[in-house]
């Protein structure tokens, strides 16, 4: 299990979460940005999706039939992409887990996708780690997407039922990130 630095990190989030008017029992926020957000994005982010597209597939066959999705997002948090079993998916929509919604830190507070993307630094959260109630049922590992010059680009993460938690998805969300990674890098 995790130790201090991810206890003090989950921390750390909860707070910021507190900070930005985030309260535990928000409910889901199914308010989609403006339309039209979801193809500027996915245009905007069209090389970090080509470079991913094919390695979140790879990642998707390694942990079909477990519950869960895999999700690309942008710098910004926004989900660009999923694909997951359809239980999963279900559940998933449920509390917005859907592309074009955002899950940042200052939309969802402590989650794995948000937090990630904050700290840029690969991580799971789970079950009760998530500040809002709405999405304690959830365990999440990701991982921030870092371009060939060093920025953060987006996000990899794998959600699932916080009862379907393994221990080893956290190290294979950052080998997927990396392969993303090394795939735009040879491509520059």
């Amino acid at each position: 299990m995790p130790g201090a630095d991810h206890h003090d990190l989950i921390g750390q989030s909860h707070r910021r979460s507190q900070s930005y008017g985030i309260t535990v029992t928000d409910e889901p926020d199914f308010s989609s940005p403006t339309h039209g957000v979801l193809p500027d994005a996915l245009e905007e982010n069209r090389f970090l999706f080509q470079h991913a597209a094919p390695v979140m597939e790879t990642l998707y066959d390694q942990i079909v039939n477990t519950h869960s999705m895999v999700l690309l997002t942008s710098a910004r948090g926004l989900v660009l992409h999923s694909l997951g079993d359809m239980d999963f998916l279900e559940r998933a929509s449920q509390v917005a887990l859907t592309p074009g919604m955002d899950w940042s830190e200052k939309s969802k507070g402590t989650n794995a996708i948000g937090t990630a993307l904050s700290e840029e630094e690969a991580l799971t959260v789970h079950g009760g780690q998530h500040y809002m109630n709405a999405n304690k049922f959830l365990t999440c590992s990701a991982s921030p997407i870092f371009d060939p010059y060093g920025q953060v680009i987006g996000a990899l993460d794998v959600t699932g039922d916080h009862r379907s938690y393994h221990q080893h998805t956290l190290a294979l969300v950052r080998m997927s990130a990396q392969m993303i990674e090394n795939h735009m890098f040879a491509d520059i």
